[in-house]
């Protein structure tokens, strides 16, 4: 098992090795993120027993929490035998926005400072940037300004890493149009990536966003270089994924990944009502699609 501190780019983005081996099988790590009712810090015990490699905390509902509730958090990931090697929910919506014309920049500053401090503290590697109530543009505001605007945060969030030493990289996510209406694609955060042109800003892909918004899995080909983390959710409700009858771009995906030498981690960030079962049931599924598309 990869030490949880290790370099993002020893394995959580070996593209830098691999992305040109097309004879590299397939080798993931599989985690479970925060979403909905799921919160991986309280059921990090449940996900151990299931076999998960990590969890994916939500770094800015962690970030919130009292002391106390900090030093129990950082307790359970001790005693757990695995731990946090990412986080997603990078910026609370409600109380930071990154676009439009009111934008705070030293509170924003502030909040990168203070957020990835606590993100290293726990070791993790890949910090997600989702964050759809934050980055959404205002009604009526120039989406060119807006996308400038992302381009000023990333910028921020590259320079205090560099300064801090840390270890981990910023993963720009694509989300659906429904959640927020700047990035909504691979090719979108591809090309806001490069635009920053910084090693510590790369992109992820979360196969629930690629497929509502139907945008070819042959986008992982074009990406292979900035991809540093998958996520993953069943379509439709956003469940655990259990069966790759559910979706015929399973296997474009995951082959796709095998194509570019991926090795690094997948995140299932959906909902459940019945986390033991769903979480067992989904790792045996992920597992199974290594197993043929992968080889």
């Amino acid at each position: 098992m990869l030490h949880p501190l290790a370099s993002p780019l020893a394995f959580g983005s070996a593209f830098a090795q691999d992305a040109g081996r097309s004879d590299a099988p397939l080798r993931l790590r599989f985690g479970v993120a925060a979403f909905g009712s799921v919160d991986p810090l309280r059921s990090i015990d449940t996900l151990t027993a299931a076999g998960f490699d990590y969890v994916e905390p939500a770094l800015s509902l962690t970030w919130a929490l009292p002391p106390a509730d900090l030093d129990s958090a950082r307790a359970r990931v001790r005693a757990s035998g695995i731990r946090v090697e990412t986080m997603n929910w990078f910026l609370p919506g409600a109380d930071i926005k990154l676009t439009g014309p009111d934008v705070d920049r030293a509170r924003i500053r502030q909040y990168v400072e203070h957020s990835l401090a606590l993100a290293e503290s726990f070791g993790a590697r890949v910090i997600v940037f989702g964050s759809p109530g934050a980055r959404t543009a205002p009604d009526g505001f120039p989406l060119e300004k807006a996308w400038d605007q992302l381009k000023e945060f990333l910028r921020t969030c590259a320079e205090v890493i560099d300064a801090r030493g840390y270890g981990m990289v910023i993963g720009i996510e694509a989300l659906r149009r429904p959640e927020t209406n700047v990035i909504n694609s691979v090719t979108e955060a591809l090309k806001l990536a490069t635009e920053v042109a910084h090693p510590k800003i790369r992109l992820i892909v979360d196969f629930y966003h690629l497929a509502f918004e139907n945008e070819d899995p042959d986008v992982i080909l074009e990406a292979r270089d900035m991809i540093v983390h998958l996520q993953i959710a069943a379509p439709g409700e956003r469940l655990f994924p259990t069966r790759a009858a559910d979706d015929p771009r399973y296997g474009a995906f995951f082959r796709n990944l095998r194509r570019i030498g991926y090795q690094g981690r997948i995140s299932i960030e959906a909902d459940s009502n019945d986390l033991e079962n769903d979480a067992r049931s989904s790792l045996a599924f992920l597992k199974a699609m290594v197993e043929r598309y992968g080889r």
